[in-house]
């Protein structure tokens, strides 16, 4: 296990990470297959006419209404601006490096007349960035993208999607995107937990907070942060001394020094 070393100054850290690159353009690839869509399910995930269902790269909006669970707020619209965005007869799909997850969905980004799907819904302030490699094709203009919604849309009250961890209900689960202070954290084989209001656990890489400019982690003890990803409820089997929700970090564009 690498040992930390003395950190950057954590303001210029991060100034540093968001500057690098920013400016890249979200545009088509030339191997990108033109395609026809069937069918709109939500604002991240489309049916095409061949029978594949595509799960957009680089996005997670929030969930429509299901058996037992009510629509999330803007779902309903992100689901309805994705199938204006899709109504063009040019469109394309490049699939990602990785192109199926665990539930046979095809993983792709999606192109209308050369334009991509998923920034124009992030511009729209309809879908939350999100970045797991390996497929990061478009992961820094796509932050770029969400960073200029930020403020409107899924950022807006009354979201139950952004909050602060001390915020989050019994059994709560799901995507978030959550702030909080790191009151304490310990070194595990590959990396740290970070507890944020001694309620929630952040699994984080050394490489992932050296990416971020950290090389001593003790810098970040009291610091406000936003995290995001899928948070899981603690188990009724787990030991007593867990916390009640865990999160796994799977890039450095998913942990923020607020």
């Amino acid at each position: 296990m690498r040992i930390l070393k003395k950190a950057l100054p954590v303001w210029s850290a991060f100034f540093v990470f968001w500057s690098v690159d920013v400016l890249a353009l979200c545009s088509v690839d030339q191997k990108a297959e033109n395609v026809e869509v069937a069918h709109v399910y939500d604002g991240d995930t489309v049916r095409l006419k061949d029978g594949r269902k595509i799960r957009i790269i680089g996005i997670n909006t929030p969930e429509t209404e299901k058996e037992n669970q009510s629509a999330e707020f803007m779902a309903d619209r992100a689901t309805q601006e994705l199938k204006q965005i899709l109504n063009s007869t040019e469109v394309s799909l490049l699939l990602g490096e990785e192109s199926q997850d665990r539930y046979k969905r095809w993983l792709g980004h999606l192109f209308v007349d050369g334009e991509l799907v998923s920034e124009q819904m992030l511009h729209r302030g309809l879908a939350f960035h999100i970045a797991i490699p390996p497929n990061l094709n478009f992961a820094k203009c796509l932050k770029k993208a969400e960073l200029q919604a930020r403020g409107k849309g899924v950022w807006k009250a009354p979201s139950s999607l952004v909050k602060n961890v001390a915020d989050l209900g019994q059994g709560e689960s799901g995507f978030r995107v959550l702030t909080g202070g790191v009151t304490s954290f310990r070194q595990i084989r590959n990396g740290y937990i970070l507890e944020l209001e001694d309620i929630l656990a952040v699994k984080v890489s050394v490489e992932q907070l050296q990416d971020l400019g950290f090389y001593n982690v003790n810098g970040l003890k009291g610091a406000k942060v936003r995290v995001r990803g899928w948070i899981k409820p603690k188990s009724s089997k787990a030991p007593s001394h867990y916390l009640p929700w865990f999160l796994v970090i799977t890039h450095p564009f998913h942990f923020e020094l607020l």
